[in-house]
C-alpha cells in the first residue's frame, strides 16, 4: 500500500467531533476521526478463502495482514471498485475499508448529529446517524457495531 497524504489533516491530536468524511456509490458517510491511521491507495490484494462475500482479500500494511472489507458491498449489496481505502489504527482492529474518495475532514458539533433508529441485528445497525454537510447527508458508520457484525460474520465462515 501506498500512502496517501491528505491535505488538511489536524497537526495535533484528532478531536471527539472530527469525521473523516467520504464517498461510496455518490452517497456521503463519515467515520470517527479517531478511528482512522490513514488513507490509501492499495498495490496489491492477496485473496482470503472462506471469508464472506465482501472480503475481498488482504492486504499488507507494514508486514502486518489487514483484512480488506468493501463497505459498498455491506451496505449497497454492491462490489466496489478498488479505489482508495481507509486503514482503522491498529489498537482498534486490523481492517482496510474500500471507499470510492475522500471528500473532507469536517469538525461536526455533537448536537447536529442525528440518530437514525433501526432494528436490531441488520446491516442498516452499522448506520446509526447522520448530519448535513455542505448541502448533503452524511451518514456515520457506528464502527464498533461494524467490526462486530464482521466478527460474526466470519465466525460463521469457518
Amino acid at each position: 500500500m501506498t500512502e496517501i497524504v491528505t491535505e488538511g489533516l489536524p497537526a495535533e491530536g484528532p478531536s471527539e467531533d472530527k469525521h473523516l468524511i467520504f464517498s461510496i456509490r455518490d452517497k456521503y458517510y463519515a467515520l470517527p476521526f479517531k478511528v482512522v491511521s490513514e488513507v490509501a491507495s492499495l498495490e496489491k490484494i492477496s485473496p482470503m478463502p472462506l471469508t464472506p462475500n465482501y472480503v475481498r482479500g488482504i492486504v499488507n500494511r507494514y508486514s502486518i495482514p489487514y483484512a480488506l472489507i468493501d463497505i459498498g458491498f455491506i451496505l449497497h449489496n454492491e462490489v466496489s471498485n478498488i479505489e482508495k481505502a481507509i486503514v482503522l489504527k491498529e489498537e482498534i482492529d486490523k481492517l482496510v475499508f474500500l471507499i470510492d474518495d475522500v471528500t473532507d475532514i469536517a469538525d461536526i458539533l455533537p448536537e447536529n448529529i442525528h440518530k437514525i433508529e433501526h432494528e436490531e441485528n441488520t446491516i442498516a445497525t452499522s448506520v446509526n446517524a447522520f448530519f448535513n454537510w455542505n448541502g448533503n447527508h452524511v451518514f456515520c458508520i457506528d464502527t464498533e457495531e461494524l467490526i462486530h457484525k464482521i466478527k460474526q460474520d466470519f465466525d460463521q465462515e469457518i
